[in-house]
């Protein structure tokens, strides 16, 4: 009877082991395991954020017709994609028409990410090595190699910041493309004289500004033909 109850209680301790194994566990809000999955959370939050801004973008592209002024740079359908936004969302970080970055492209590079002109400027919006190694610390970021100005999304975010600053520091758009064109110092001496104002005016900001307006106009147009389309289908869409 002895040897009975004794396997009784091994028996019943061995059970009581067992459960004790299959106990859940749950970590605290200080753990490893939490903290990683705060960490997943956070990113795909940040992944989703980003996909709406850029859809956003890209509507507002569309919208303003500079996806169809990006496709005469040949580059692929992603790259068309991402330079038409970057074009946007540059355009308005620094309160300028995203029409006249367009323009100054165009007349600059001709969509041509991989342009240098003889004096050295490189890229879609011909932005000097020296220039753009100041606005990207200013930027607060490095440009470490000069050949980095070839990609178009780098090369449209410090050309863009360049002409934003030019504008208001000269103090009209025209003005500035003077500074954008010859340099800030050579443009207070050519806008300083009558002649050499006019002359130079004459040139390259005048080819920007015409380039500017037949894009407004452009604009204004397709604006004008969806409107009436809207009407014409009775409906929003």
């Amino acid at each position: 009877m002895r040897g009975w109850t004794v396997a009784m209680v091994t028996a019943a301790m061995l059970v009581g082991m067992e459960a004790g194994a299959f106990q859940p566990y749950f970590p605290g809000e200080s753990s490893p395991e939490v903290a990683e999955l705060r960490a997943k959370l956070a990113a795909q939050e940040a992944h989703l954020a980003r996909l709406e801004e850029e859809a956003t973008l890209y509507e507002e592209a569309e919208a303003l017709g500079v996806t169809v002024a990006v496709e005469a740079s040949r580059l692929p359908e992603r790259q068309q994609r991402r330079l038409a936004m970057a074009i946007v969302r540059e355009a308005r970080r620094n309160k300028v028409d995203p029409m006249l970055v367009v323009a100054v492209i165009r007349c600059e590079s001709s969509f041509n990410n991989y342009a240098v002109s003889h004096v050295g400027a490189m890229g879609l919006m011909q932005v000097m090595p020296d220039t753009g190694s100041y606005l990207a610390d200013k930027a607060g970021f490095k440009l470490q190699r000069h050949t980095n100005l070839f990609d178009s999304e780098l090369n449209v975010e410090l050309g863009t910041a360049y002409l934003a600053d030019l504008i208001a520091r000269f103090g009209s758009p025209e003005r500035a493309l003077v500074a954008y064109n010859a340099g800030p110092g050579l443009a207070k001496k050519i806008l300083a004289k009558r002649d050499k104002r006019e002359r130079f005016m004459a040139g390259y900001p005048a080819k920007v500004m015409k380039e500017f307006r037949r894009l407004k106009a452009q604009q204004a147009r397709e604006v004008s033909q969806r409107e009436a389309q809207k009407k014409t289908s009775g409906g929003p869409g």
